[in-house]
């Protein structure tokens, strides 16, 4: 007889299941796990067993007996950025080719509430975390690591001592700059964030080495501290445009706000690519569908997922987990707003 729960509601266990299927408790545990050592037929009978019977496996139960529960959680900033996606996909497939899976969590770039979720991993719900574009500071990033399985993806710290997969942003910052002064082009404008991130600060610090080298002269008023938003490039290109001596190419650390700061330029007459070049970040959906098309910094978001994923894991399975930073290669996307 199965056993009733308070309310009247049936408890179906998996004895129940191995009775109805007429197997054992283990080969219904086994088909469960995905087990190959199970014939066809026991399978049938089982998987017939539990959707006649409604049976829910007891996952929670089953993960803290294991002590592993085969999910990686992956923390980002928000979804706006449609980068992530890619990188998201890229861990789902190495993920998924190892029999884990990943949970997604967004903390609305609040370093508190990524704390919060960080609880998943301290309370064993999860197995490990991969921190896209971390708020925590990383000193406190760096002593988890130290318990926990963790690594960063697309940032890398200003510490050593944890597993982290990016891209050298300082030289993507440079070649992008340079690449404008190249054209000719020596009155060049930055759009940045106030947000401190290191990806940020390194992209600024390429943006200051380019012009070093090229002997052209740093103008604190040709860089401008907002956000990620389009808004921020559109009031950052009204503000360049209304000096006396205006920009003639404008980097921006991502492409959100350089097609912010094009649609101004556009918009109060000057020629995109001739009159003032663009040059954005991320290579996102929108940098070629916008007319005329953004030159854009490509960064590898699927590899640097999968890459991240396949390294965690093996961490996971290691008595000496690597620490180690790997930039990945970036490439130059070149269009018309660079007048290409």
């Amino acid at each position: 007889m199965l056993e009733q729960r308070r309310g009247g509601r049936v408890n179906i266990t998996i004895k129940d299941v191995a009775r109805e299927a007429n197997v054992s408790v283990a080969t219904v545990s086994r088909v469960l796990n995905n087990k190959s050592n199970v014939s066809d037929e026991a399978v049938h009978a089982v998987n017939r067993a539990v959707e006649k019977l409604g049976y829910s496996p007891n996952f929670l139960g089953r993960d803290l007996r294991k002590s592993e529960t085969k999910r990686i959680l992956a923390i980002i900033g928000s979804t706006e950025e449609s980068f992530y996606n890619d990188v998201l996909r890229g861990m789902q497939d190495a993920c998924f080719a190892q029999g884990y899976d990943v949970l997604i969590a967004t903390t609305r770039n609040d370093p508190e509430h990524e704390m919060h979720l960080l609880g998943m991993l301290f309370s064993k719900a999860v197995d490990g975390v991969v921190l896209l574009a971390p708020k925590i500071d990383s000193k406190t990033i760096l002593e988890l690591s130290k318990k926990y399985a963790m690594a960063v993806c697309l940032e890398r710290l200003d510490t050593e001592g944890i597993l982290c997969v990016t891209i050298n942003n300082e030289r993507a910052g440079y070649d992008a700059t340079s690449y404008l002064i190249g054209k000719g082009r020596k009155r060049i404008g930055l759009i940045t964030t106030k947000i401190r991130s290191q990806s940020s600060v390194d992209r600024e610090n390429g943006y200051r080495r380019a012009l070093e080298e090229a002997k052209i002269p740093y103008d604190e008023r040709l860089v401008y501290y907002g956000d990620y938003s389009a808004e921020t490039g559109t009031r950052a290109c009204e503000e360049f445009l209304s000096l006396d001596r205006k920009p003639d190419a404008i980097f921006s650390i991502s492409d959100i706000i350089s097609l912010g700061a094009m649609t101004y330029a556009n918009n109060h007459g000057f020629k995109v690519g001739k009159d003032i070049l663009f040059f954005g970040f991320d290579n996102i959906l929108f940098s070629h569908m916008f007319m005329p098309r953004l030159s854009t910094v490509d960064q590898p978001c699927y590899l640097q997922g999968k890459t991240v994923a396949e390294k965690l894991i093996a961490n996971m399975k290691s008595d000496e987990p690597d620490t180690s930073t790997y930039m990945l290669p970036h490439s130059l996307i070149l269009r018309e707003s660079t007048g290409d």
